[in-house]
Formats: structure tokens, C-alpha cells, sequence
């Protein structure tokens, strides 16, 4: 095993538990039915990084193709859970769970889609063994669900931010936007095929701090009210 393998393995081991550490944050979010779906993210996310490093680790990928689908936990898994971050910490009265739901059921369809029925092949990668590439269809469809999230979460959390008075809000909002410009340009580099998984990796493990804080700050600020 080469040093960049067990670097890299050492990397994977830390995001499996700062995926953990987000997970501890979704614990007072109610109702249990949101909880509860915050928990699945979660631990799609942390299927990801332990799928990444069985792949890596084993003398051949190949018997673990079948776990490809748990590749795509990051984007179900950072999504999502940003979404409801700053619903969390608005605490809009007109914003109830059920509505943002329905808000972010064309997302979730579509990254369900992705995971059950998404079909793929293995690349070959010099640190990370095999990677799941999608075919063209599915691909497209991933990005194009990426690319909507990401524009319209953004604009969503910029215009929250120019208007919250509340510095306490205002740091969490602002983290999550850079957490998501950076995924953003990532998956870019990572779609022209430049670059390699770390990169990327480090966005993500930014970005499961970001909302463990986002989501333990407005916990915080409930109970201060």
C-alpha cells in the first residue's frame, strides 16, 4: 500500500466522522419524520466514504461494484440537510416542514432516481481504485439536479443573508454559501475530468462541519428564545 493510498485512507477515516459529527446536530430537529430523513442523509454520507475506502483498500474493486450507488451519498447527503440548515435557522412562520418538503421533492426524486436506477461503469483511478462514471443520461441528469440545487440554494441563502439583521444567523448563512460555491467548483474540475477525488473530498468534509455548525447554532438560538 503506497503513501498517497494510506493519506487517502486516512482522509476517508476522517470523514466518516465528521459525517458522524453532523448527524449528532439533526438530533433536536423535529418533527421526528424530518429527523428522521436528516439521519438517512447522514448515513447515506458516511456509506460513502466507508464504500470508498472498502474499494480503495481491497486488493480487487471489482466483487464491490454493487456498492457503486453509495458513491452519490454527497449529493443527497449535502444537500438536502443544507436545505433544512437554514430553514432551521430562520424559523420562518410561513416556512412549516410538510411545505419544504414539497419545496425539495423534485431533488429528491431526482437523486433517488439517480441512486435506484442510475446504471454506470467502474473507472480506473490511481489512488482510489475504481469510481463509478455515469452513462451520459444519467450523468446529465445529476448534473443538471446539482447545478438547480446549487443555483437556487444559493440565491436563496445570499437574499437571507443581505436581510437578517442577526450576526449569529448571518455566520452560518455565510459558511454554507462558501461551503456550496466550493462543491461547486469541484464538481466542476471533477466533470472535465481534471484534478482528482481529494480535492473534493476536503469540500465535503468542509461542508459536514459547516452544518453540524448550522444546525447546532440554531439549536442554540431556539433555546435562547
Amino acid at each position: 500500500m503506497t503513501a498517497s493510498v494510506r493519506g487517502y485512507l486516512f482522509l476517508l477515516g476522517l470523514a466518516t466522522g465528521l459525517g458522524v459529527l453532523a448527524i449528532t446536530s439533526y438530533r433536536r430537529v423535529s418533527p421526528n419524520w424530518l429527523k428522521g430523513l436528516l439521519f438517512a442523509c447522514g448515513l447515506f454520507v458516511i456509506a460513502r466514504y466507508v464504500t470508498m475506502a472498502i474499494v480503495t483498500s481491497a486488493e480487487s474493486a471489482q466483487p464491490y461494484w454493487g456498492l457503486f450507488r453509495c458513491w452519490f451519498g454527497s449529493s443527497v447527503g449535502l444537500t438536502i440537510p443544507s436545505a433544512v440548515a437554514v430553514d432551521q435557522l430562520l424559523r420562518h412562520p410561513a416556512m412549516t416542514p410538510k411545505k419544504l418538503l414539497g419545496w425539495l421533492s423534485p431533488w429528491l426524486i431526482a437523486y433517488a432516481a439517480i441512486v435506484l436506477l442510475g446504471t454506470g461503469s467502474p473507472v480506473q483511478d490511481p489512488v482510489a481504485g475504481l469510481t463509478p462514471q455515469l452513462t451520459p443520461m444519467w450523468r446529465l441528469l445529476l448534473v443538471l439536479a446539482q447545478l438547480t440545487f446549487v443555483a437556487g440554494f444559493l440565491a436563496l441563502a445570499g437574499f437571507f443573508f443581505t436581510k437578517v439583521p442577526t450576526v449569529a444567523i448571518r455566520i452560518p448563512l455565510a459558511l454554507l454559501i462558501a461551503a456550496h460555491l466550493c462543491l461547486a467548483v469541484n464538481g466542476v474540475i471533477l466533470w472535465y475530468g481534471r484534478g482528482d477525488v481529494r480535492p473534493s473530498l476536503y469540500s465535503e468534509m468542509a461542508a459536514l462541519v459547516v452544518l453540524w455548525y448550522a444546525f447546532d447554532t440554531a439549536a442554540r438560538l431556539q433555546t435562547s428564545t
